[in-house]
């Protein structure tokens, strides 16, 4: 099974989740830091764990970006079985995995930047 047909099935089961866990769940509540947090750090490992397989930018971002979602839906998917699965929740932790793959990519262009090839004349 590819990570994009995963990630597919569990943003179709968070499609049936209530808009909101109730009228408690407000946009700047505590737990919002916490699910920020979290995914932006499950992300930025994720790009940093994938720069040490490829030397290739998009895998890196996809794999960061991918495992920060996955983690995020993965969350809000446990949390409806008990009934308080939020649309807010998981948009702070798709706006964390964003901040995380930023900044892993950030830091990655600022310290390793790669020196163009010499150029070749033509054989």
């Amino acid at each position: 099974m590819t990570a994009s047909l995963c990630h597919a099935i569990l943003i179709a089961a968070l499609l049936g989740l209530p808009a909101t866990a109730g009228a408690e769940d407000r946009w700047f509540a505590p737990d919002k830091a916490k699910h920020f947090g979290a995914t932006a750090a499950i992300s930025g490992g994720s790009y940093a764990v994938a720069s040490t397989v490829t030397t290739k930018e998009k895998w890196r971002v996809l794999t960061g970006l991918g495992s920060g979602i996955s983690a995020a839906a993965g969350k809000e998917f446990r949390d409806r079985s008990r009934g308080d699965a939020s649309w807010r929740d998981f948009t702070w932790g798709a706006v964390g995995t964003a901040a995380g793959v930023t900044i892993a990519w950030a830091v990655t262009r600022a310290f390793h930047r790669q020196r163009p090839a010499p150029f070749k004349k033509p054989v």
